[in-house]
């Protein structure tokens, strides 16, 4: 219990220190993929990579017939795992006592065979992005061409509250490749579902202009195909690392989307078991976002980190950081206010422009089941 409470101390404390990077994060769909895909597969690269090695009798004598090892493979049969979060936004929100909603995430995997398992999860990732609460913005007269003599910041619009509570709907398709027998990597094609809803409107249709008309829409609700590869880098007792490059792309363009070519991700992940049951982990990547107010893409850095601790085999807990934002994004948040009838002050008739997103989030949860969150 002291190691427990100390080694949660040093995660809150390495909270504090090191969150201070919100103007690097949308990192909803970041969070959802590292939690939907990219650990479950780690996990199971993890127990290839060492499961030979706790295999091995150590106390036979020299020359003793030794029983084969088994062929590295997926685990088979069932596995779930269900938790509650609690979760707070950090940095220069501008934004009085600013609060984020409670969580949950809930999964299951199934082992068909040796080399492939099926990854079913749902997440819900709270956040309140930065620049939307304390910045003053161009006002603008609908049919004038210069901005307004008045400055109109994010609070005038009844705006102020851009929390986002996302959802996701993740399905993984895990397929285990022994190159030689010795080397394994995961192929995961994946489908992601994401909506959500902004504010304490419990929704996220918003009207935003965009090339100078109003545009009604969905903020947060789009569907994306991906095919990660990951192989492992590092591993041995107390350190694990993986690198994962994918293809990623839009399961149909919405709003004002402009383009649906495959993009690119980089992630990479690493691990340190400080005990038997408490791990650290790190994991910077280079994701994409691509909501329907974004013409383009959203290349966002992002860096997750925290630690995971089994307080019993079926009970956990795990503190993380999840901190990004838009690096082809100059500006972040509302960019202009436009009043597209009189009175301006009417709600509706005064419509945001938006640029990038940027937020940073400190998640504490406690899970029971299996945990396909973080590899243990």
């Amino acid at each position: 219990m002291k190691r427990t409470r100390a080694a949660l101390a040093y995660a809150l404390l390495s909270a504090t220190m090191f969150a201070p990077l919100p103007v690097l994060a949308d990192t909803s769909t970041a969070t959802a993929i590292s939690k939907g895909v990219m650990f479950p597969v780690d996990a199971e690269l993890q127990a290839q990579l060492q499961q030979p090695l706790q295999e091995v009798a150590q106390s036979n004598p020299v020359g003793t017939k030794q029983s084969p090892l088994k062929t590295p493979g997926l685990p088979l049969g069932f596995t779930y795992n269900l938790d509650f979060s609690f979760s707070y936004p950090y940095g220069n929100l501008g934004y009085q006592n600013a609060k984020l909603p409670g969580g949950m995430d809930a999964g299951f995997g199934y082992g068909f065979t040796r080399e492939n398992r099926l990854q079913v999860g749902y997440y819900e990732i709270p956040q309140f992005p930065v620049g939307f609460s304390n910045k003053t913005v161009p006002f603008y007269v609908q049919g004038y061409t210069g901005p307004g003599t008045i400055p109109q910041t994010y609070q005038s619009t009844g705006n102020a509250n851009p929390t986002t509570k996302d959802k996701f709907f993740v399905v993984v398709d895990q397929n285990l490749i022994n190159i030689a027998g010795k080397f394994p990597i995961v192929i995961s094609p994946t489908y992601l579902a994401h909506w959500g809803f902004v504010g304490n409107n419990g929704t996220d249709v918003q009207t935003i202009e965009y090339d100078g008309y109003p545009t009604t829409l969905h903020l947060r609700t789009e569907q994306e195909w991906f095919i990660p590869v990951t192989v492992p880098f590092l591993s041995s007792p107390r350190f694990f690392g993986t690198a994962t490059v994918a293809a990623q792309w839009l399961g149909h363009p919405a709003g004002v989307n402009q383009t649906n070519h495959a993009q690119i991700f980089e992630l990479a992940y690493l691990e340190y078991r400080a005990a038997k049951d408490t791990s650290f982990f790190f994991q910077p990547s280079r994701l994409i976002q691509y909501n329907p107010s974004d013409p383009y893409p959203q290349y966002t850095p992002t860096f997750i980190y925290g630690l995971s601790h089994h307080f019993t085999k079926l009970l956990y807990t795990q503190i993380y950081v999840a901190t990004g934002g838009a690096s082809n994004y100059s500006q972040v948040g509302i960019t202009s206010l436009t009043c597209q009838r009189l009175p301006c002050n009417a709600p509706g008739n005064t419509i945001p422009s938006l640029a990038g997103l940027k937020a940073t989030t400190i998640q504490l949860q406690f899970g029971i089941g299996s945990p396909t969150v973080i590899p243990l």
